[in-house]
C-alpha cells in the first residue's frame, strides 16, 4: 500500500482527523509530515531533517496557501453568487488535495521503501514534530498515535461491517466542518466580548457629568451592529430543524 493510500485510510479512522487538526492548527505542525513519520515508523536523523526541509518548502509554497484560500471561500461573498463561489472553492479544494498527495509521494520517494517500524510510533511522531520546528505537546502526539493504532489493522475489516467512506471528498468535507465550526465559535466569542465592552463604555459615558450624546449614539449603533453579527453567527452554528 502506498503512503498516500495509507494516509487516506488512516485519516478516516476515528479521532485521527481531530488529532491532526489539533496539531496542525494549534501547534503549527504539518499533518502530512506527521502521517509520513507514522507510516515510516522512524527514519535516520539526517533523512528526517532533509524530509522536514522539503516538506516545509512545499507546505509554504502550495499546501498552506491553498488551504487558506479554501477556508476563505467557505462563507458567502456577496455579490458573487454562492454557486459560482462554490465552484471556485471546489477547484481550490482539488488543487489542495493534489498538493498534499504530491507532498506524500515526494516523502515516500525520499524514504525509499517503508521501514519495518524502526521505533515506536509515539517516538517517531515526536521526532518528526521536533524536526518540523514548532513545539508540539507530548499528549497531543500520543493522542494521534493512539488513534492511528486503534481498531483493526489497515486493510482488514470484519466480514459484515459496511465499508467506511474513504473518499477524499468525504474526508475533506469532514475536516472543513470541524475547521469552520471552530472558526465560527472563535469569532462569536470575540464579537460577544466586543459587545460587552461597548455596553460597559456606554454605561460609563452615560453616567459621566457631561455625557457626549453624539459619541454615545455612535457607540450604540455599533453595539446594535455587533448584536446583529452575534445573531448571524449563532444562526450558522445552529443546525436547521425541519418541522
Amino acid at each position: 500500500m502506498s503512503l498516500w493510500d495509507w494516509a487516506v485510510e488512516a485519516y478516516a479512522r476515528p479521532g485521527v482527523a481531530d488529532a491532526c487538526l489539533e496539531l496542525q492548527d494549534r501547534h503549527g505542525q504539518s499533518a502530512g509530515f506527521l502521517l509520513w513519520a507514522a507510516w515510516a515508523g522512524g527514519v535516520e536523523p539526517a533523512l528526517l531533517a532533509q524530509a522536514a526541509q522539503a516538506a516545509r518548502a512545499w507546505d509554504a509554497c502550495a499546501v498552506t496557501p491553498l488551504r487558506e484560500v479554501r477556508r476563505t471561500l467557505k462563507p458567502p461573498c456577496p455579490p458573487v453568487e454562492d454557486a459560482a463561489r462554490e465552484r471556485v472553492r471546489t477547484a481550490v479544494q482539488a488543487a489542495e488535495l493534489t498538493a498534499e498527495q504530491l507532498l506524500l509521494q515526494t516523502l515516500e520517494a525520499m524514504t525509499g521503501r517503508r521501514p519495518a517500524g524502526l521505533v515506536p510510533r509515539p517516538e517517531a511522531l515526536a521526532a518528526a514534530a521536533g524536526a518540523w520546528g514548532a513545539p508540539a505537546p507530548k499528549a497531543a502526539l500520543e493522542t494521534l498515535a493512539r488513534a492511528l493504532d486503534a481498531g483493526l489493522p489497515f486493510g482488514v475489516r470484519a466480514r459484515h461491517d459496511p465499508a467506511p467512506d474513504h473518499s477524499l471528498q468525504a474526508l475533506m468535507d469532514d475536516e472543513e466542518d470541524v475547521e469552520w465550526e471552530r472558526e465560527l465559535r472563535t469569532r462569536l466569542a470575540g464579537v460577544a466580548q466586543d459587545h460587552a465592552d461597548l455596553d460597559v463604555a456606554i454605561q460609563a459615558l452615560t453616567a459621566s457629568p457631561l455625557p457626549d450624546m453624539m459619541v454615545i449614539g455612535r457607540l450604540k449603533r455599533k453595539k446594535l451592529a455587533l448584536k446583529d453579527e452575534i445573531a448571524r453567527l449563532q444562526d450558522q452554528l445552529t443546525p436547521d430543524i425541519i418541522a
